[in-house]
């Protein structure tokens, strides 16, 4: 049953005066009577000849193998990021997912963030390299953890294509919604490398003030519902205290829907499944309904949002002085 649904699929993908039997012999390189015998369910495909043909003809596995309830589902996984060629191939991937949907009006991105969404660190700023170095010191096993940030070393392909992949984001109608300690983490590291002094005092300002900078351009966007850049993307952000966020992306572009859920630090599974894609949409509008909507809310609430956020930069701003002072004393 499944092969004979299989093969109408493909069937459909063709053009009516080619051979179906000579396509799939051809795409499966398998003589002519093998293929006319899978064609006819006399063999049934193995598992390797689904994929190769799904994977040719666009064909979901998930519709391949009827598999539309929302208890199972097929994912895919990407690939391991564990140096910087690979964190290199990461953006790559990231940025053909977002090219078909930069300047597409029927297109939208939602982030639910318990962390800054990366795409806004993505700029030409130390807070921008300082990322990248932590990443790989998280990631690269081979990387020599006693190298400062100064003296740190990125590919120059890497710093490109990391940049390309902050400035498709700013082309995409965006819907974000943030968890209360959006900042922590990225506060957290910035302390935790100076205290082990592989982050220079003076380093460690410039990135807090970077922080502020990026948190200052999306207060600003708050207040005009569109991205502070030239194209003026539409943009929203709510925020929500109520329920647990992780990092989940969905994409919508038009009909068809991608959901990208993190399992580890840029690594997703990705989704394609069209009920499970809707499943979490609906999901996600009633999220909606229990979080506050920043963008437009009026000066005052937008302040209120964001000046804790600034507090806490202050705070380990103040920190890190005394922290210097002391050293300083002390040597």
């Amino acid at each position: 049953m499944i092969d004979n649904q299989f093969i109408k699929s493909i069937k459909s993908k063709i053009s009516k005066n080619i051979s179906l039997i000579d396509e799939i012999a051809t795409v499966l390189d398998i003589n002519y009577d093998a293929a006319y015998r899978r064609v006819n369910g006399r063999t049934q495909l193995s598992l390797e000849e689904s994929v190769i043909l799904a994977k040719h003809y666009n064909i979901s596995l998930n519709d391949l193998f009827k598999v539309g309830d929302p208890v199972r589902i097929i994912m895919t996984k990407t690939v391991e990021v564990n140096n910087a060629q690979s964190l290199e191939e990461y953006f790559k991937r990231v940025n053909k997912h977002l090219t078909p949907l930069e300047f597409n009006k029927a297109a939208s991105i939602f982030y639910g963030a318990n962390e800054l969404p990366i795409f806004y660190i993505l700029r030409d700023n130390s807070l921008f390299r300082f990322k990248l170095f932590v990443w790989l010191q998280i990631l690269d096993k081979d990387s020599a953890k006693n190298i400062s940030f100064k003296n740190f070393s990125f590919p120059e392909s890497l710093i490109e294509t990391a940049l390309e992949t902050g400035r498709k984001y700013d082309n995409v109608k965006i819907s974000e919604m943030w968890s209360d300690g959006i900042i922590n983490n990225t506060l957290n590291q910035i302390s935790y490398f100076y205290e082990i002094n592989l982050l220079e005092f003076k380093e460690a300002i410039e990135i807090c003030n970077n922080l502020t900078s990026i948190l200052k351009d999306i207060e600003k966007s708050c207040h005009t519902g569109k991205r502070e850049i030239k194209n003026s993307t539409p943009f929203k952000l709510f925020s929500n205290e109520v329920m647990n966020l992780n990092n989940n992306i969905l994409i919508k572009n038009g009909n068809q829907k991608i959901l990208f859920a993190p399992y580890t630090l840029h690594h997703y599974y990705m989704i394609e499944d069209q009920v499970n894609c809707d499943m979490m949409d609906d999901f996600f509008n009633k999220r909606r309904l229990l979080s506050k909507q920043i963008t437009n809310s009026g000066i005052k609430n937008i302040t209120l949002f964001f000046k804790p956020k600034f507090v806490k930069i202050n705070n380990l701003l103040k920190r890190l002085k005394l922290l210097n002072e002391v050293e300083s004393i002390d040597s």
